[in-house]
């Protein structure tokens, strides 16, 4: 939003400008100059912004060093970011049941059909402090990455089981110290749009085991048409299935967790 603000700012104040410096008209191309200008500004001011949020990253974030404690500055230029990016892909999400959320530090569970999953949730749940389990390679998006590690996103090689039990401890670090929330998705990858549900990976729910923290539920119907729609609006719907507190799933292992937490999404993603 405040970059989205910043832009048209800059665009009008050009504009304004231009429509006062040729006026009066003298030729017929001086009616053009302010729409010339408004136009010029808008990415002007977007160049500007895209500057600032690279050098931003650059200064005050080091891939060298890890953090445990995210940064509210590093969270609000990720999260203006990322509802820049939603907001001009024509994005109209339906958002169900998110007051379920809680306020304390929680495990997020969610479907992986899309890119736009975790900066939908992101933006939606903007409020609260929320580090994503991420594959590695989004580490090094442009202007994202840097703040993306220094909001306490976990990088994961699937490869290296020891590497991905490392990041599934800082999680429950994360968690348990009441630094930040935590986003999973246990199917590990995107699915195929004919696919209604992935099998899930288990070993994200030893997070949740081990912190006895709520474990919030979301599932995504329809952004695997972002791509295929745009610059067409696409219609989302971002629902809060459930929220599964300690003592509804303090009898269970990993294992039985995964499997009930799979049945509660495939039977939503079902309807």
């Amino acid at each position: 939003m405040i970059v989205s603000i910043f832009c048209v700012a800059v665009a009008l104040a050009l504009s304004i400008t231009s429509a006062f410096t040729f006026w009066p008209v003298t030729a017929w191309y001086d009616f053009y100059r302010p729409l010339v200008m408004l136009i010029a500004g808008y990415f002007g001011g977007l160049a500007i912004a895209w500057i600032f949020f690279d050098l931003s990253g650059r200064l005050t974030v080091s891939y060298k060093k890890k953090y445990m404690k995210p940064s509210n500055f590093a969270r609000v230029m990720l999260t203006n970011g990322i509802a820049y990016i939603n907001n001009h892909a024509n994005i109209k999400v339906k958002k169900i049941g998110l007051e379920k959320v809680p306020n304390d530090c929680f495990l997020l569970v969610g479907n992986h059909k899309s890119k736009f999953d975790p900066m939908l949730v992101a933006q939606a749940l903007g409020k609260h402090h929320l580090a994503f389990v991420t594959k590695q390679s989004n580490m090094k998006i442009p202007l994202a990455g840097r703040f993306m590690w220094r909001n306490g996103y976990m990088p994961v090689d699937r490869s290296d089981k020891m590497q991905s039990l490392e990041q599934f401890k800082k999680a429950a670090e994360l968690i348990g110290s009441g630094a930040s929330s935590v986003g999973v998705y246990p199917e590990g990858s995107r699915q195929n749009e004919s696919v209604v549900l992935g099998d899930f990976h288990n070993g994200a729910f030893n997070i949740a085991i081990r912190t006895k923290c709520p474990i919030v539920i979301i599932t995504m119907k329809g952004t695997s048409n972002i791509h295929k729609r745009f610059p067409r609006r696409t219609k989302v719907e971002m629902k809060c299935v459930q929220v599964l507190y300690w003592e509804d799933y303090s009898t269970m292992n990993a294992t039985e967790l995964c499997n009930h937490v799979h049945d509660i999404m495939y039977e939503e993603l079902s309807e």
